[in-house]
C-alpha cells in the first residue's frame, strides 16, 4: 500500500512539475504607428504601410497553469509618421513628419483557449488572447515643434497562436495593438491648451497607438523536482 501511494505521489509530482515551465523566446516583428501623423479608419493603405518598421522581440514566459501564462516582453523598434498620407488632411498636420526609436517593455497575461502543456503524445497548440501594461521610451524628431525624449505607458492587447514542435522548441505568432496613454509620442498633440506638448498629460480618448506583430521561436525549460521522503 505504501509503495502504491509513493508511486502515485511521484507521478502526480512529475505531472505538476511538467505543468510549470519557464520559456524564452526571440524573433522578428513589425510595428506601425497610428495617430495624428499617420491616421486611417479600418486599415492602412499601401502608402501608409511603407511606414512600417521592423522590430526585434525578446520575451520570458512562465506557464503556471494550462489556461494562463505570464510573460515579460521587450520590443526594440521605431515609429514613423507622415501627416500628408492621411486620407483627410488635418490642419497643422499635413506638412509634418516624425520618426522615433521605440524601446518597449510589457508585462502580459495570456489566456489559452486550449490546454497548453508538455506532452509528447499530443499536438500541443492553442490560440490565445493577451493583455497587460507596458512602459516605453520614445524620442520623436522631425518637422515637429517639440522634439523630446520621455517615458510613458501603454496598454497592449491582441491575439496570438502558439505551437509546441517538441517539449523544448516551439513557435509563436501574435498580432495586436498598444494604446498609448499620451498623445505626444509623435511630438504633435491633437489638443490645444496649456499642456501642449507635455507627455505628462494622460489621455485615454486621444492617445496615440501602434500596431505590432511578431513571429518568435520559443525554448522551454522543464523543471522536474524530486519529492522529499
Amino acid at each position: 500500500m505504501f509503495k502504491l501511494l509513493l508511486t502515485s505521489l511521484l507521478a502526480f509530482t512529475t505531472f505538476l512539475s511538467f505543468g510549470q515551465r519557464w520559456q524564452f523566446a526571440a524573433g522578428p516583428g513589425a510595428v506601425l504607428y497610428k495617430g495624428d501623423l499617420l491616421d486611417w479608419h479600418l486599415a492602412p493603405n499601401s502608402d501608409q504601410l511603407q511606414k512600417m518598421s521592423p522590430s526585434v522581440n525578446l520575451q520570458v514566459r512562465y506557464q503556471e497553469k494550462n489556461a494562463f501564462a505570464y510573460r515579460a516582453k521587450f520590443n526594440f523598434s521605431s515609429l514613423q509618421g507622415d501627416g500628408s498620407l492621411n486620407p483627410l488632411p488635418s490642419i497643422g498636420f499635413s506638412s509634418k513628419t516624425f520618426s522615433s526609436p521605440l524601446i518597449d517593455l510589457s508585462l502580459i497575461t495570456e489566456y489559452n483557449f486550449l490546454d497548453y502543456q508538455s506532452n509528447r503524445k499530443i499536438k500541443n497548440w492553442t490560440p490565445y488572447l493577451y493583455g497587460g501594461v507596458s512602459g516605453m521610451f520614445v524620442s520623436p524628431k522631425g518637422s515637429i515643434p517639440n522634439p523630446m525624449t520621455f517615458f510613458t505607458f501603454s496598454i497592449p492587447y491582441g491575439v496570438g497562436l502558439k505551437y509546441q514542435i517538441n517539449p523544448a522548441w516551439g513557435v509563436q505568432f501574435e498580432f495586436g495593438t498598444s494604446k498609448v496613454l499620451t498623445d505626444v509620442i509623435d511630438g504633435m498633440p491633437s489638443y490645444v491648451g496649456p499642456t501642449l506638448g507635455s507627455p505628462d498629460k494622460i489621455s485615454f480618448s486621444q492617445g496615440d497607438q501602434f500596431l505590432n506583430s511578431s513571429l518568435m521561436f520559443t525554448y522551454s525549460i522543464i523543471s522536474i523536482f524530486c519529492p522529499k521522503e
